[in-house]
């Protein structure tokens, strides 16, 4: 390119690091007009869309760079990503071995062909493309994080800290690498090795929030719930409100002042935090709750408070605007309160018994085998993710559910191709599918407490039960989280049995304990 292009080029790229999407693609779109065939331009364009979440845009854009450059790596990298971000995995996975197949020596390549691979569920083969990534180019964003989260999903703690030990900065490289090692830790040493070195990390390093946010919910999760409160009011989502300075505790009595308590995170986080605004009433104070629209359908009387929706709350008109996950620890509490009491609509779960009835015999068994964010399905694909996620295979719980002498139906939200079809087929039994509910909150509590059982993870309405006194069958993941402790059950959902996969991973043991329970 003339020297005029390449100054243009080169401040296109520096709006792109600075974030600036619009200077960015007004840049390289200015050299694709003059210069048609500048094939850097277009993947640069294609790469614009991309950080701007608009990936079938930038589909166009690498592929006109492709065609004026076909065996061009770095394009045939960007055209993976962007299969990726559009849910395409297998097709995204063959334009990484194309890269690859130019430029075997391609950390990046190697990389997002992991990303791929995982996604597929092709773990072993996702383990072998992460290790290949480190040892081309060990320092390249996200793939130390990535190998070591695959190592430990593979049961190899070990190896997760040999790499962590090989960064730069060791153990202590950076905040951010905090959670990480703590949780490598806690595998191999126990949670009380964890804490004892999150402690000692903040003990030098007072400002590294992701490290006292880590100790919060690994001490919760043991039961120590002062300090494990107080660490918990660093939830990144809240930093920036923050600016290093922790909320002041509330005053013993409240009277008639007027209390808000945001709703934060998801609907479930909502409905879990909602159990300690009861102590604030007992404080004297008068408490409205500015929670989703679809949440305020169930709360119903909501114990005496004002229910707002969220946009209709502005915090000037209180005297106290608290973030749920607060209030614990505004409150100076160590109390484990029930979950707030919702209600159920009778006339709906009167017709959710007749809709079951049209599906086949009684009991009823309803479904969920995956929540929380789908970290295998959302964008970003060409960006760092964690691969913890709660979820159990499909197929392995329809294993457990065979012979099952009644009626099947899931109700989970968004489920991937084939996966409702290998769980009905491992069940040898149909599966309703009812997940349609989930959009109307008193629904899908109405329908769930009229089915005899309910076998999940954890997910909004697990909460939704324990409001109305019901419990379910919980599976979880490893390494829990915080809510469902360490070991035994929890004591925020004491209606709840739980099924713990072991550190070893996989499910067969706790299936096994599963099975047994419904059968017997």
């Amino acid at each position: 390119m003339a020297s005029g292009p390449e100054a243009v080029f080169a401040a296109g790229a520096a709006a792109l690091e600075a974030g600036d999407f619009r200077a960015a693609e007004q840049l390289f779109q200015q050299i694709v007009d003059r210069y048609p065939r500048a094939h850097m331009a277009w993947n640069a364009l294609a790469v614009v869309a991309l950080r701007a979440g608009f990936p079938d845009v930038a589909a166009e854009h690498a592929k006109r760079a492709l065609e004026l450059d076909r065996r061009n790596p770095v394009y045939l990298n960007t055209l993976g990503v962007v299969h990726g971000e559009l849910g395409g995995f297998a097709e995204a996975e063959q334009a990484f071995r194309r890269a690859l197949k130019a430029r075997p020596a391609y950390s990046e390549g190697h990389f997002n062909l992991g990303k791929a691979l995982h996604k597929l569920g092709r773990l072993d083969e996702a383990l072998r493309a992460f290790e290949r990534a480190y040892a081309i180019d060990a320092e390249f964003p996200g793939v130390r994080a990535s190998l070591c989260a695959m190592y430990r999903k593979h049961g190899r703690a070990e190896r997760a800290m040999a790499v962590l030990r090989a960064a730069p900065g060791g153990l202590e490289a950076s905040d951010e690498f905090s959670p990480l090692v703590a949780e490598t830790l806690e595998e191999l040493e126990g949670a009380p090795g964890a804490v004892a070195w999150l402690r000692q990390v903040i003990g030098r390093h007072a400002d590294w929030y992701a490290a006292r946010y880590t100790l919060g919910k690994l001490l919760l999760s043991l039961g120590e719930w002062h300090e494990g409160w107080r660490e918990y009011l660093w939830r990144p989502h809240l930093l920036p409100e923050r600016s290093a300075r922790a909320p002041a505790p509330l005053l013993p009595r409240l009277n008639a002042m007027r209390v808000l308590v945001r709703g934060e995170q998801g609907l479930g986080d909502a409905l879990f935090f909602l159990r300690f605004v009861d102590e604030l009433r007992r404080r004297g104070a008068e408490v409205s709750l500015a929670v989703p629209r679809r949440l305020a359908a169930v709360l119903g009387s909501a114990g005496g408070c004002e229910v707002l929706a969220e946009e209709d709350a502005p915090a000037a008109r209180f005297d106290h605007a608290i973030w749920g996950g607060d209030l614990p620890a505004l409150l100076e509490t160590a109390a484990v309160p029930p979950a707030f009491a919702l209600e159920r609509d009778a006339a709906r779960a009167a017709r959710c018994r007749r809709r079951l009835a049209e599906l086949g015999p009684a009991p009823y068994l309803a479904l969920t085998w995956r929540a929380g964010t789908d970290v295998l399905m959302t964008q970003e694909f060409g960006r760092e993710r964690g691969l913890q996620s709660k979820e159990i295979p499909p197929a392995a719980l329809g294993a457990a559910l065979r012979g099952w002498r009644g009626t099947l139906f899931s109700v989970q939200r968004q489920a991937r191709a084939g996966e409702a079809e290998a769980l009905a087929a491992a069940a040898g039994a149909a599966l309703h599918d009812l997940s349609a509910l989930n959009d109307d909150l008193p629904e899908i509590l109405a329908m769930l407490s009229v089915a005899e059982e309910y076998v999940c993870v954890s997910n909004t309405n697990v909460h939704l039960l324990a409001g109305i006194g019901r419990g379910a069958r919980v599976l979880v993941p490893y390494p829990a989280e915080w809510r469902w402790m360490r070991e035994g059950g929890s004591p925020w959902f004491p209606g709840c049995s739980v099924y713990r996969e072991p550190r070893e991973r996989g499910w067969e043991k706790p299936l096994l304990d599963l099975r047994k329970d419904l059968f017997s």
